[in-house]
């Protein structure tokens, strides 16, 4: 319950949340108004069948024009209730959204969770599961109040249309005060508890078709990401495999949802057949003694209706209640997650120069990878880091960026910004200004950009910078590190890590983009990985990792 109130603290609490609460008791006015505006036509059709009763056709016209207006009323305050209701939704969704985009993206904390896989489909909990909460929870709420005034409202009035039953039993005479209302009362909590007994199993396969769902839209979205290496490697058949897999999942987790619906079916579509009926044969007594009129009996049937109605809220929402559990329980892991993947570590201390002394660091299983890395680098200088595929030498460089969780120990990083180019850049879909000079906004100065793309050997794009492509297809691997180099020389970070950053280019083309980088940016301090020998040249100091590789028992 604490984590619930988590989710609902930030925007139903504070200084701002009047705006909220306002919306709700708006929505909610409008719900009295409904019941209000229904007692008067429980009201209205015992006139009208009384009136029907005695034929008397000169009052008709004028009830019909009675009905008409609680009707024409009727629509517009239930019309502008459910939009007030969806107001409420659409800022509610909006403010948890914006909470858990910040708290995940925030620190790098996204690329942590990453890191262990633990929570499957973070998309699908901030797209989907959150508009499930808001949009189930806000409605249930409004629904169960207003039917709380509902089931007062015509409660009162069946207890007054129920009058006293009495009867003989065991040789006794019984009076019962109010038995309509002891009858739906009875009627429903014996319902209430089938449907729970039948329906019960809802939460764990709602839990269980939303991740199948989320699953299977993201090897989807795969495909659509890797389809070049897919049609390289001629694998459609392969993925064919790997989609059914998941769609039989889906397929597997909706009809356990439809055996279950089916079953609670059964019960419930005769449950509330079986409703219509029941008043009439409970208040046919009194009907058929002439101590009730056929007005009366339609009003007790519309009373005992709306009671009922009132008293099977959670009959009637029980497949929603299991959909918003489900999707609680998935937004309570994900946040959770993200406070467990919240920098623990302190910030590393900063000076002059990159200086590191006995820095360890493992994978996220735990296993170790390098110990007691010791490192001296000092401003402006050129470092290249070698040693076998699998050391840690990529893991050595994303700690030092910040990235890395997994490490003990402490070094100096060196004042100012500091960057990291991968072997494969994130570029993204929109415009080549956006996407060079990301995650910045681009330059005002359009010249200052065209010169860099001439500087890193894309000058045919100087005039394109307007366009927008899914440059993943555009630009093949040599383009897309020589964007990455403009992103370098555009961002003028004071420390520069390059993992294979040139892996793609020919030697010569590498040599020019590094000796661009050097002259561009004589005090940015270069440590890279490369397996390119022939640019040994341009980094005149080389630490071998191998020494330092981490010795596992057995």
């Amino acid at each position: 319950m604490s984590a619930l109130w988590e989710l609902c603290r930030p925007f139903w609490v504070g200084w701002r949340s009047w705006r909220a609460w306002s919306l709700l008791a708006v929505a909610v006015s409008m719900g009295f108004g409904i019941v209000y505006l229904n007692v008067q036509i429980n009201e209205w059709s015992r006139v009208f069948y009384d009136t029907l009763g005695t034929y008397d056709s000169s009052k008709l016209f004028g009830l019909m024009k009675e009905y008409t207006v609680y009707i024409l009323l009727y629509i517009g305050v239930f019309v502008y209730q459910d939009w007030f209701t969806s107001l409420l939704v659409i800022r509610w969704r909006s403010a948890l959204t914006a909470q858990f985009v910040d708290s995940w993206l925030a620190k790098r904390t996204f690329y942590r969770m990453s890191l262990t896989g633990k929570i499957d489909n973070p998309d699908q909990r901030i797209a989907e599961d959150i508009n499930l909460f808001t949009d189930k929870l806000v409605s249930m709420v409004v629904a169960f109040i207003i039917n709380a005034c509902r089931l007062s409202s015509f409660m009162i009035i069946l207890w007054q249309l129920s009058g006293v039953q009495r009867f003989t039993l065991f040789g006794r005479e019984w009076a019962i005060s109010g038995y309509l209302v002891w009858v739906v009362i009875i009627y429903t909590v014996v319902g209430t508890l089938i449907t729970h007994l039948v329906g019960k199993k809802l939460h764990g396969i709602s839990y269980a078709r939303q991740r199948s769902e989320a699953d299977f839209r993201a090897a989807l979205l795969r495909k659509h990401d890797n389809a070049e290496q897919i049609a390289l490697y001629g694998g459609e058949a392969q993925e064919k495999t790997y989609l059914t897999r998941h769609f039989s999942e889906v397929a597997r987790s909706w009809r356990q949802l439809m055996d279950t619906k089916r079953n609670m079916g059964f019960f419930t579509s005769g449950y509330m057949r079986v409703s219509l009926i029941v008043p009439i044969f409970a208040a046919l007594p009194a009907f058929l003694s002439k101590t009730v009129t056929l007005g009366g009996l339609m009003q007790i049937r519309s009373a005992f209706a709306q009671v009922h109605g009132a008293l099977s809220w959670f009959i009637h929402m029980y497949v929603e209640i299991t959909m918003l559990s489900a999707s609680i329980q998935r937004l309570i892991q994900f946040k959770q997650e993200i406070d467990r993947h919240q920098p623990q570590q302190a910030a590393p201390d900063v000076g002059e120069c990159l200086n590191i002394e006995q820095l360890s660091f493992a994978t996220p299983q735990g296993t170790p990878l390098l110990n007691d890395v010791a490192l001296h680098c000092a401003p402006g200088s050129w470092s290249k880091l070698s040693g076998p595929s699998g050391l840690g030498k990529s893991t050595l460089l994303r700690t030092l960026n910040g990235l890395w969780p997994y490490y003990r120990g402490q070094w100096q990083a060196q004042a100012g910004r500091s960057l990291l180019l991968p072997q494969k850049s994130y570029l993204g879909q929109g415009t080549l200004a956006e996407v060079l000079c990301y995650p910045h906004p681009p330059l005002k100065d359009i010249s200052t950009m065209q010169h860099t793309l001439e500087r890193v050997g894309l000058g045919e794009w100087c005039d394109r910078l307007a366009e927008r492509h899914n440059w993943d297809r555009i630009f093949s691997g040599g383009e897309q590190q020589r964007l990455a180099f403009a992103r370098a020389l555009i961002a003028k970070p004071d420390t520069l890590y390059l993992d294979e950053a040139t892996s793609s280019l020919d030697h010569s083309a590498a040599r020019a983009l590094l000796s661009e980088l050097k002259q561009a940016l004589p005090a940015c301090t270069v440590i890279a990985i490369t397996h390119q020998g022939e640019l040994d040249d341009l980094f005149p100091h080389h630490y071998d990792l191998t020494t330092f590789r981490a010795v596992t028992a057995g």
